[in-house]
């Protein structure tokens, strides 16, 4: 198992928010739980603080290869979340990453455990990996993550980020404690494991499916004018001989920002618009159609791209599986005996 399959469950759906589960507080007497130690217990599945920085290493870890510049300026990375707001780099993280993690995590692993185990080589595998992140993380000093050759970087993009997060000279470095236990890095790769292989049953057991249609990239051309007599004489124009692109170009007559298109049907464009690429054979071009106020012409290079066509099914599958996996975790989340120590969460600092 490398570094990069272990590191997050659903990378893709980070930033999308949370899953309705904001504020979980559900408090009983009868979970085997430590209110100074532990950050979340599910269906007495318990995440203890020390294990929750692992996770968040992780986490981090995995945002960080993916985002090649979360390091040197994580306000462009992430500046969706910051338009309009005081919201700090760890917040975000921290609210919008982290706390997704740890419930599907919890939630997942405790799924898979109702019917599930876990095979002998499947144990020694994830031993070996603690041990390993155990060695080089936590009980080796000398190469701990902030002592590495990414101090550098690490002291760079905090002094960059200093603006965003508002707390001077704070690093962008996941804080490890030095008491995290070996113990507890086999229980957080344990989870992990568990995790991933009961997020693999339900992808089987989603049984998506997706039609050409709904997945179909359209290769074309648009242009678009509110000069009638412009784009007449346009249409004229092509009627000669003349290349679409070129005298799109050529006479500035195009007010969309560009000319040519890869278009599904999802596309933000006027109903009538997205029906005539949709039905234009390949090679074929519309004449002046009138909508909206606006008068454009459309021209298709290849009504059904395959390569674009295939990674829009892609796309579309992931999302709708990673709609599955939330459904699936918010529905076991709504039925679970739940503590989440939210006090406790407050305090946690996710940076150095």
């Amino acid at each position: 198992m490398s570094k990069r399959t272990i590191s997050v469950l659903i990378i893709v759906s980070m930033l999308v928010g949370l899953m309705g589960c904001s504020g979980l507080s559900k408090k009983t007497s009868d979970f085997d739980y430590n209110a100074e130690t532990d950050v979340i217990c599910m269906d007495k599945h318990t995440v203890n603080f020390n294990e929750l920085s692992v996770i968040s290493y992780l986490l981090w870890d995995a945002l960080t290869a993916q985002y090649s510049e979360v390091y040197t300026n994580p306000a462009k990375v992430f500046a969706p979340a910051f338009v309009d707001s005081e919201m700090t780099l760890d917040v975000y993280i921290k609210e919008y990453g982290l706390y997704k993690e740890l419930l599907m995590l919890t939630a997942f692993s405790a799924r898979f455990d109702e019917e599930n185990t876990l095979s002998k080589a499947e144990e020694n595998e994830i031993a070996a990996e603690a041990e390993a992140f155990y060695a080089s993380k936590i009980k080796a000093p000398a190469v701990r993550f902030e002592a590495s050759s990414d101090a550098a970087a690490a002291t760079e993009a905090g002094t960059e980020a200093s603006s965003v997060q508002e707390e001077e000279g704070k690093h962008l470095v996941v804080r490890i404690p030095d008491d995290v236990t070996l113990e507890e890095c086999k229980h957080v790769f344990t989870m992990y494991k568990k995790a991933r292989k009961y997020q693999a049953i339900l992808r089987k057991a989603a049984n998506l499916v997706i039609s050409d249609e709904e997945v179909r990239v359209v290769s074309c051309g648009i242009v678009k004018s509110s000069d009638e007599t412009a784009i007449r004489k346009f249409e004229t124009d092509l009627k000669n001989g003349n290349d679409f692109f070129m005298l799109a170009e050529s006479s500035e007559i195009n007010e969309l920002p560009n000319t040519q298109y890869a278009v599904t049907r999802s596309d933000d464009f006027p109903e009538t618009i997205m029906d005539t690429i949709m039905e234009l054979e390949d090679k074929k071009t519309s004449p002046v159609i009138f909508c909206d106020g606006a008068y454009y012409i459309v021209t298709v290079l290849d009504k059904f791209d395959e390569a674009l066509s295939a990674k829009n099914r892609e796309r579309k599958l992931e999302i709708m599986i990673n709609d599955y996996y939330e459904n699936e975790c918010s529905n076991y989340i709504d039925r679970a005996k739940i503590y989440f120590n939210r006090e406790g969460w407050e305090a946690f600092e996710l940076f150095r």
